[in-house]
């Protein structure tokens, strides 16, 4: 980079651009009174923009630092990385692997997921296998999409970085989310909400703020039992992971497909493309400080300055689930298509 003026030269200037380190702090934006109805309760709702980062998402920090730790003689002898991701994970690594001198990177899917969300894997150059086990498999288990990817792992030539277990994963979640968001907010955080998927971002970042002030509370989200929301787990998969965000976590909000998807539409239409993942943050948000205010424990929440600070993650754009809005919500909720008369 040249002089602090984003300029990205030279051979490697791409890899520069894609580091981390190199992305500067993520803004953070605060929502106006319409998607906030505790406004006169001192309350103030922030998203931290992540996806905004290079690559458009929140993977994209995990999936560097994580290939970044491998010992560097060991990288030398990989030609295929191997994951278990449908989603931005996959593209993350597919797109990163590439600087490090790994020549293919394999996602291993199932037959459910959507042909576009395929389409967009395809298209950064993704190679898939079609795994026939559990969606959401136990990352333990000796069965299923994540088993399959550790197996083959272990083939010559090959790494499986096992996102679900990966130290990586949780450090790079502390350093550019937890540490960003003490330094962008510092004691006036009240309370941090976290999608939890493979929990990386949850333990990490929250475990980080939680180091520096035990009272912000941090609330997990996971996927209310028969609803479907891309991303996160479901309420019977967060007890399946490897990483452990009880030690972190102080209250989980079940939250179902409508809500997620009608929050999500409204930031998108208010200019912040965000996707579902990031509306069902703050849906659960407002759940909970609706149980708050009803039981007169909003008093309890506040900082030295008399207020409350929330804060959200934007893990993703809209963009890969544009069909996915049409599914899960009304037709009432867009514009009709007519035709000129």
């Amino acid at each position: 980079m040249k002089n602090n003026k984003k300029i990205y030269e030279g051979e490697n200037a791409i890899k520069s651009f894609l580091l981390p380190k190199n992305f500067g702090l993520t803004s953070i934006v605060e929502l106006p009174e319409k998607l906030n109805p505790f406004k006169k309760d001192k309350v103030r709702i922030f998203v931290k923009l992540v996806h905004s980062a290079p690559l458009g998402n929140i993977k994209s920090l995990p999936s560097y630092v994580m290939l970044k730790n491998i010992n560097k003689k060991e990288i030398l002898k990989i030609k295929n990385l191997i994951e278990y991701s449908s989603g931005n994970t996959a593209l993350s690594l597919t797109v990163l692997s590439q600087y490090f001198g790994i020549s293919r990177m394999h996602a291993i899917i199932t037959p459910d997921v959507p042909e576009h969300k395929q389409r967009l894997l395809q298209l950064v150059g993704t190679n898939l296998l079609i795994s026939h086990g559990p969606a959401c498999p136990d990352v333990f288990a000796d069965f299923g999409g994540v088993y399959d990817a550790k197996r083959l792992g272990k083939r010559k030539g090959w790494h499986n970085l096992n996102q679900y277990v990966n130290p990586g994963n949780e450090e790079s979640s502390m350093e550019y989310i937890g540490k960003e968001l003490w330094y962008q907010f510092g004691k006036k955080l009240s309370i941090f909400v976290s999608t939890i998927g493979t929990a990386g971002t949850i333990t990490g970042a929250g475990g980080y703020l939680k180091n520096k002030n035990r009272k912000i509370k941090v609330i997990g989200t996971a996927i209310k039992k028969g609803s479907s929301i891309p991303g996160p787990r479901g309420e019977v998969a967060i007890h399946k992971l490897g990483i452990d965000w009880k030690k972190v976590v102080d209250e989980v909000v079940l939250m179902t497909s409508r809500p997620a998807f009608e929050k999500s539409l409204a930031l998108l239409r208010l200019g912040l493309f965000v996707g579902p993942s990031t509306g069902m943050q703050l849906a659960a948000l407002l759940d909970k400080l609706k149980e708050y205010k009803k039981k007169n424990k909003l008093r309890e929440l506040k900082n030295k300055d008399g207020e409350i600070i929330c804060c959200f993650l934007a893990c993703d754009s809209m963009a890969p689930y544009v069909d996915e809005y049409f599914e899960n919500l009304p037709k009432s909720f867009f514009p009709k298509v007519k035709s000129i008369k």
